[in-house]
């Protein structure tokens, strides 16, 4: 029994596999943000299809530099810039057949405290990317989101459900060439600023470990994972869809302990809940579920009026 149902799994990756090599053949991929932590390793991932370029956009010098010196690959294009230079992005959109949009402001803290620079990155910025998909008619425009957009209590994740929003609106009304869809992940255990980052810190100059609250959890999984369910995702692009993978949920302080048995209590920042959602029930009820994601429909059926973030 075990022998058959890995031989049905590894049957499964190598069908993946060979859809992707033959939606990615001869492909120019465009990544937002591309030399951030979640970017940089799509990145990595896309380069071993047989695409044509990755053009990754980013305003971090020094982070592009770095991704050249740990990519070195022929079909890579490297171009600094920002999501809210239009002209910029025009001519990196200009003749891209997918885009993956990851650029954000993405820290709680920041981003509470620099209001005004965190909606016009991660909602005007996303604005430009589709305006851009509009005239430059790429296949399909991903944008990756955060379960922090659901029920959002920041402005974070307040600016990344309008983001969805903005998408799947797009998806529907804009009946052109491009397909569009988001991307719901948890937290990637590899990105930058994550709690494990904190602690190997702490740990390092023998500190306790900071845990905001005995109680809170969080949803996490690899960037490995991540990774394929992003590009997983990509094949079944329509029509304003958000895609939801099913992760599991850890108490942080759990985690805190299989590291160290020295722990400090910093409390909640503002905003932060004390458990994240995933997908809220209604969102369920507008939902395809299979055995590794939700895939919410927000218009299909006329289920457009039914949801309610």
């Amino acid at each position: 029994m075990d022998s058959r149902i890995k031989q049905k799994k590894t049957t499964k990756t190598r069908d993946l596999k060979q859809t992707l090599t033959n939606e990615l053949k001869d492909k120019t991929i465009l990544i937002t943000g591309g030399a951030g932590s979640v970017g940089s390793a799509l990145t990595k991932k896309i380069l071993e299809y047989p695409v044509r370029t990755v053009r990754v956009l980013d305003i971090d010098e020094h982070a592009l530099f770095k991704l050249k010196r740990l990519i070195n690959d022929s079909r890579l294009r490297l171009l600094l810039g920002s999501i809210l230079d239009k002209d910029r992005i025009e001519m990196a959109g200009n003749e891209v057949d997918i885009v993956f949009h990851t650029a954000a402001i993405k820290n709680i803290e920041i981003s509470e405290f620099n209001p005004i620079e965190t909606v016009d990155v991660n909602i005007n910025g996303t604005i430009n990317l589709i305006k851009m998909s509009m005239r430059d008619k790429p296949l399909k425009f991903i944008n990756i989101s955060t379960d922090k957009a659901v029920e959002p209590s920041t402005l974070y994740g307040t600016t990344k459900q309008m983001g969805e929003l903005l998408t799947s609106w797009a998806g529907e009304h804009l009946h052109g060439i491009t397909k569009f869809a988001s991307i719901r992940l948890g937290n990637v255990i590899e990105s930058r600023g994550n709690v494990f980052e904190i602690w190997e810190e702490e740990q390092r100059m023998n500190k306790p470990l900071s845990v905001t609250h005995p109680e809170m959890a969080r949803y996490f999984f690899h960037i490995n994972e991540a990774m394929e369910f992003i590009l997983g995702c990509l094949p079944y692009v329509e029509r304003g869809e958000i895609f939801v993978p099913k992760m599991k949920s850890y108490r942080i302080e759990e985690l805190a302990k299989r590291i160290s048995d020295k722990h400090k209590t910093i409390g909640l920042r503002q905003g932060e809940k004390l458990e994240e959602v995933l997908i809220t029930s209604k969102e369920k009820k507008i939902s395809q579920e299979t055995a590794r994601m939700w895939i919410i429909k927000p218009y299909q059926n006329g289920n457009r009026k039914k949801l309610k973030y």
